[in-house]
């Protein structure tokens, strides 16, 4: 297979894909990149670092080997994009590097992995000109009030209001003659000569980065690429923190035979690792609470560097028992947290600060107090923290809960902007199941104790057997033309028993409550059971009015109205918890 070895213009492989000239085959996987990896992405195109080589294949226009799919959020973009794009490349290694940029610098209305809302991305040049650039670059849901303050009615950007916040939107990088305009006239003059110059070097480095490339010529046989893709995929493995830890200190500690022997000795760690030994960042965490406990960076580049006064047998061994012993019993103890299984846990990241903190305490540091804990636990569940750039707010958060468990009034900035945004927060618009949010509400409603709507037992005893059900259900509102978003929000969901879901299914919420009712012999009854989903007796009479016959506009009322109350419902429920 004879391959061309060039470098490309990486911003102009980006063009090329909102223009339908670069493309995907169609046996590529989905854009599985988090808003962290974007982030990281961005820091390494910052500084230049080298981020891997693209894989292209070059096709004729006129006749393309395989069927093509867009890079994703450029149809949304693009709305000139063509019905039959010239595309002249194809992506074979490459796509989440490029979707990624491609994501930061258009910006589509597409919700990320563990996110149920679309991100914009930004540069802090303040943070910028200072060289602290892993900490300029961040991102805002674009329901977030702080990015909804920085725009117009027209839907672009106040400059204004950009300048002074030293912000700068990465969508405004997708055009480099009209942004340097831009940066020249409205940005340029807010620093001084010298700032000027490390700011626009960083930007350089990206408007200007040079990727190394890998292109197999059009001649190239169709099912040759397809061998060579999959061939790829298996063995492109990337070497891990974990994994370079356990060659640079194995004269101290066995770490891979370390973790074998935690992941074998104890239920709930195979339960936080999903019981997978090998595909998990449990270690990792470890690792990094370790870090955490003992004051220290937990960055890549910083704990790689790492040595055998920090980590040894003797700390893993500490930190595997206060798993063990004193975390993982709490964080899978139901009735406090919700989560019956690692599929119900939001963020594993999370174990690094329960674990670190854990540690100061054995160390004496500090006192443990549950209640601040939680607090920061449930503030950082339903402000999405840790879809982010995890690692920057992981040492952040980790340091404020120290210093808010030394002293009362240092509260963390997860709480606070917990507090502040709740009121903000659209439950209507949480839809996506892999969302913190979406999992926060249905371990709020584990930690209620909630029953099946029919079989008499605890839905908790059942995780595998549960289905997230419409409570007005979806095909009794579609029968009654009722076309609102939000019959699919989390506020229109709960959890109960397939077999439930499936008795259950399109009837109208009056019919299947009288149901309800004959099963569990009172109205009272049902109320009670109701009330563990967050539906109290003002939504079970909204219920009850939903019958069969009723007209259109007057049940798309009433389910307006049942949504309304629910969601106060749940976020005062949040509320209890993060005030």
């Amino acid at each position: 297979m004879g391959l061309d070895w060039s470098s490309l213009n990486l911003i102009d492989l980006v063009k090329k894909a909102y223009t339908g000239e670069v493309m995907l085959p169609d046996f590529q996987r989905n854009f599985v990149w988090r808003r962290g990896d974007i982030e990281e992405l961005i820091v390494s195109l910052l500084e230049n670092m080298f981020i891997g080589t693209f894989l292209l294949y070059r096709v004729n226009p006129d006749n393309i080997p395989f069927s093509v799919i867009p890079i994703e959020g450029a149809k949304e973009v693009n709305r000139n994009y063509p019905q039959q794009p010239m595309v002249n490349t194809l992506i074979l290694d490459g796509q989440q590097r490029l979707t990624s940029l491609f994501y930061a610098l258009y910006s589509p209305d597409i919700p990320l992995k563990n996110t149920s809302l679309p991100y914009a991305f930004f540069i802090d040049l303040n943070k910028l000109k200072d060289g602290n650039i892993e900490e300029s670059v961040f991102s805002w849901s674009k329901e977030w009030r702080e990015y909804k303050n920085l725009r117009q009615d027209n839907g672009k950007f106040d400059i204004e209001k950009l300048k002074e916040k030293k912000y700068l939107p990465l969508i405004m990088l997708n055009n480099s003659s009209k942004f340097w305009r831009l940066w020249y006239r409205s940005f340029s003059i807010l620093f001084t000569n010298e700032e000027n110059d490390k700011i626009e070097k960083y930007l350089r480095n990206l408007l200007e980065y040079s990727a190394y490339s890998l292109t197999i010529p059009m001649t190239e046989k169709p099912e040759n690429i397809v061998i060579l893709f999959e061939r790829i995929n298996r063995t492109g493995i990337k070497l891990s923190i974990f994994d370079l830890l356990t060659a640079r200190l194995h004269k101290f500690l066995n770490l891979r035979q370390e973790w074998e022997t935690a992941f074998k000795s104890d239920h709930l760690i195979r339960e936080v690792a999903s019981n997978d030994i090998k595909n998990t960042k449990i270690p990792h965490y470890i690792i990094q609470g370790i870090v955490l406990s003992n004051d220290k960076s937990i960055k890549s580049r910083d704990l790689i560097k790492i040595d055998s006064s920090i980590l040894n047998k003797k700390v893993w061994d500490k930190a595997i028992d206060l798993l063990k012993n004193r975390i993982l019993n709490r964080l899978f103890n139901i009735s406090e947290y919700g989560i019956p299984s690692s599929s119900w846990l939001s963020y594993s990241s999370m174990i690094s600060i329960w674990l670190g903190i854990f540690l100061k305490a054995e160390k004496r540091e500090i006192s443990i107090d549950i209640n601040k804990i939680n607090k920061w636990f449930w503030s950082a569940i339903f402000t999405e923290r840790y879809s982010g750039s995890t690692d920057t707010k992981i040492s952040k958060d980790f340091k404020d809960l120290v210093n808010w468990l030394k002293k009362d009034n240092n509260v963390p900035e997860v709480v606070e902007e917990a507090r502040k945004s709740l009121d903000n927060l659209e439950l209507s618009n949480i839809k996506y199941g892999g969302s913190s949010i979406y999992k926060g509400v249905f371990n709020l409603i584990f930690k209620n104790g909630a029953l099946d709507f029919f079989v008499r037992d605890n839905i908790k005893y059942s995780p595998k057997d549960l289905e997230d059900h419409h409570i007005f259900p979806k095909g009794y509102l579609n029968n009654k033309n009722i076309s609102l978003d939000i019959k699919d929000s989390i506020l229109n969901r709960t959890l109960i028993l397939k077999e439930t879901n499936r008795k259950i299914n399109k009837k109208s919420p009056a019919s299947y409550l009288n149901e309800m009712i004959k099963e569990h012999g009172s109205e009272e009854n049902v109320k009670n059971l109701l009330k563990l989903h967050f539906i109290d007796e003002k939504m079970f009479s909204l219920m009850k009015q939903a019958t069969d016959d009723i007209e259109p506009l007057k049940l798309e009322k009433i389910f307006k109205e049942f949504i309304k109350q629910r969601e106060a419902l749940i976020k005062n429920k949040i509320k209890s918890l993060i005030n």
